[in-house]
């Protein structure tokens, strides 16, 4: 297992905590992931458990030569809150998604990868309209790409509690051997057991889209072929017109079977990172 590098860097909102892996050796490419709405890049991408490390998305990557970055957003496991938790939106996680981007630049990684699932593809994809010149490749993964349906949220609470009993009932255990689906379980709610409830506000208020048009670089969407079933996953436009605005010709719709909202920790990982990693290859292939 390759060694896991932890670290805290100065975010717009107090110190972010960032995980690396890979970049000791000077890979040519580097890949950024961007967490989701309850779980750290931290648990989402290098996910493990009784010496498995075949669940994790971070060691797969230096597998294929490329050096990985997850991190998370304030007020997210170790990284700092300065604020209302009701706070933490978008806008301020692609605050803190471009000042990971800027570290890994200035650590001489020259226009990382940037891979967003769920509510981090809405992120990725808007930092992307705007700022593309800073990455190489942009990768969809089951994202929530926001307007849409509206989600209510009565209960108003500052924080989201991630009980294991809430991944139990949320995993979906079609697509999850019994050990890994208890594992994710129990290690969210004992490693991060509560998460801002700012998403959750935008949701009910009407969150800001990402634009297909204004997405100019290459574009990867890919879905487990359950996933996209919940209210917050329906947004302003089908993943097929979505798909075909993006302002590039070097994109790629894939579904995959046999995976659900958590598609890249389920029985469908091995052929959604095969995916993605040939995706970012083509990449290499083209300068």
């Amino acid at each position: 297992m390759t060694t896991a590098t932890d670290l805290f860097i100065d975010g717009p909102a107090g110190r972010l905590s960032v995980r690396t892996k890979g970049l000791e050796t000077k890979p040519a490419h580097v890949v950024i992931l961007v967490q989701g709405a309850n779980l750290s890049g931290q648990l989402g991408y290098d996910f493990g458990f009784d010496g498995r490390t075949d669940y994790s998305f971070m060691e797969a990557l230096v597998a294929r030569g490329y050096g990985a970055v997850t991190f998370s957003i304030r007020g997210y496991r170790d990284s700092e809150l300065r604020g209302h938790p009701h706070g933490v939106q978008t806008t301020q996680a692609i605050e803190d998604t471009a000042a990971v981007i800027d570290w890994v630049i200035a650590q001489g990684f020259v226009r990382p990868h940037l891979l967003g699932w769920s509510w981090g593809g809405r992120i990725v994809g808007r930092y992307a309209e705007t700022r593309g010149d800073r990455i190489g490749r942009l990768v969809l993964l089951d994202p929530a790409i926001g307007g849409g349906n509206i989600v209510p949220f009565p209960e108003k609470d500052e924080w989201w509690a991630n009980t294991a009993a809430y991944f139990r009932d949320r995993l979906e255990r079609d697509f999850m051997e019994a050990a890994a689906h208890e594992a994710l379980a129990t290690q969210a709610e004992a490693h991060e057991p509560r998460s801002p409830n700012g998403i959750r506000v935008e949701n009910e208020e009407g969150s800001i889209a990402a634009v297909a048009d204004r997405i100019t670089v290459p574009t990867l969407m890919l879905y487990g072929f359950a996933a996209g079933m919940q209210n917050y996953m329906q947004g302003g436009s089908g993943r097929a017109e979505f798909f075909e605005r993006l302002a590039t010709n070097d994109k790629a719709l894939v579904i995959v079977p046999d995976g659900g909202d958590y598609g890249h920790l389920q029985n469908a990982r091995h052929r959604m990172w095969r995916v993605i990693a040939d995706f970012l290859d083509a990449g290499s292939l083209h300068g």
